[in-house]
C-alpha cells in the first residue's frame, strides 16, 4: 500500500505516508599511528505509518540525491567500454570484480547497461528524470504514466495535471538540462600536496574503481559531447562495497551489498555548495576520510593501506580530492 518511495509530505488533504526516524550510534576507527577517527552508524526506521502495518520483511534503502554535474558526458560512453571494463569473475586476481547492471529501458523496450544512480538502476537521464517527476513529485508523463501511488490510497479523489502531466516538450527540455550541466574545473593542480597526494591516490588502488580517465566517442548525438577526455574518477561498475554499507536491498542485479562506483569529480565542491552535505549513498560520512574509511568489500585492501599511512600522506589525498 506504500509504493517503492515512502512520501513523508503531502498536498492538501492528504495524509504523509509516514515520517522517517534517523539515529546514530558511534564508533572510533584506530589508524595504525594511533589517531581516531569517530564514524557515525545510521539506524532508520518508519514511524506513523498511515496505510496499515509495514510488512516484515520490508526492505529499505536510504539515499541522498547524487550530484547531476556531467551526466551528458557519462550517457554517451559506450555500452561496449563499460563492458570491457568490467571483471566480474576478478579474472587477474586483484580483488577487484567491477560487472555492469543489466537495467529495463522503458524507451526502447529492453534490458540494457545502467549507469546513473546509486546501483546504476538507470539507463538514461530522461528515464532517470521521469522517473523523478513520477515517484518524487506524482507527476505523469508518456513515458512514466504511472505514479507511486498506489490504489489503496485512491490518488484519483485529488486534481490533477492532465494527461500526461509532463508533456513531452517540457521531458525533452529537462532532460537536455540534465545532461548539459558541466563538470566545474580543477582547482590548485600545480599545488605540490594535490600532485602528491593523487598518487597516494593511484598507488593504495582507489583508482581501479575509481577510473580517472574516460574518453567519449565521436559519433555522440550532440556534438557537444563528443571526442572527449573526461575524468570522472568512476568505472561506472558495480562492486561490492562490504556489509558495513549494505542496504539489503536488490536492484536489477544489483545485490544487496553492491553499490555503482561514484564519480569524484566536483566532490571538492560539495561542502561549498551546501555545508551540510554528506557522503555516501545515504549520507553518512561527514568528511571525505570518513568515507574512505566506511569502504570495505573490495576495497578492503585499500582502505588498510590509506590507515597505514602517515598523517602527512592522507592529508595529501584528502586534498587531492579536494582539489577535483
Amino acid at each position: 500500500g506504500y509504493g517503492r518511495q515512502l512520501q513523508t509530505a503531502a498536498i492538501s488533504g492528504a495524509e504523509p505516508e509516514g515520517e522517517m526516524q534517523l539515529r546514530y550510534t558511534e564508533r572510533d576507527v584506530h589508524l595504525d599511528d594511533g589517531e581516531v577517527v569517530t564514524l557515525r552508524e545510521p539506524h532508520y526506521a518508519i514511524g506513523a505509518p498511515a496505510y496499515g502495518p509495514l510488512p516484515e520483511d520490508l526492505q529499505t534503502s536510504p539515499r541522498v540525491a547524487p550530484p547531476m554535474i556531467g551526466l551528458g558526458l557519462l550517457e554517451t560512453l559506450p555500452a561496449a567500454a563499460l563492458e570491457a571494463a568490467a571483471d566480474p569473475d576478478d579474472a587477474d586476481g586483484d580483488g577487484i570484480s567491477g560487472r555492469v547492471n543489466r537495467v529495463w529501458d522503458m524507451r526502447r523496450g529492453e534490458t540494457v547497461i545502467g549507469r546513473f544512480g546509486w546501483k546504476a538502476g538507470e539507463p538514461s537521464i530522461e528515464q532517470q528524470s521521469l522517473e523523478a517527476f513520477a515517484g518524487d513529485m506524482g507527476l505523469t508523463s508518456n513515458l512514466v504514466p504511472g505514479t507511486d501511488c498506489t490504489p489503496s490510497q485512491a490518488c484519483d479523489r485529488y486534481p490533477d495535471g492532465g494527461t500526461p502531466e509532463v508533456s513531452d516538450k517540457i521531458a525533452r527540455f529537462v532532460t537536455f538540462y540534465a545532461g548539459s550541466l558541466a563538470v566545474p574545473a580543477r582547482r590548485d593542480m600545480d599545488d605540490p600536496r594535490v600532485r602528491a597526494g593523487a598518487e597516494t591516490f593511484n598507488e593504495i588502488g582507489c583508482a581501479a574503481c575509481h577510473t580517472p580517465r574516460q574518453q567519449t566517442p565521436q559519433d555522440t548525438e550532440r556534438a557537444a559531447l563528443a571526442g572527449q577526455t573526461i575524468w570522472p574518477y568512476s568505472d561506472l561498475l558495480l562492486h561490492d562495497m562490504g556489509e558495513a554499507l549494505a542496504d539489503g536491498r536488490p536492484e536489477f542485479e544489483a545485490s544487496g551489498r553492491e553499490w555503482r562506483t561514484s564519480p569524484l569529480w566536483g566532490i571538492g565542491l560539495a561542502q561549498a555548495v551546501n555545508p551540510r552535505a554528506g557522503f555516501l549513498h545515504d549520507g553518512r560520512a561527514r568528511t571525505l576520510e570518513e568515507a574512505i574509511l566506511w569502504h570495505g568489500g573490495e576495497s578492503d585492501t585499500s582502505t588498510a593501506a590509506y590507515r597505514a599511512l602517515p598523517a602527512e600522506r592522507r592529508h595529501e589525498l584528502i586534498r587531492f580530492l579536494e582539489s577535483l
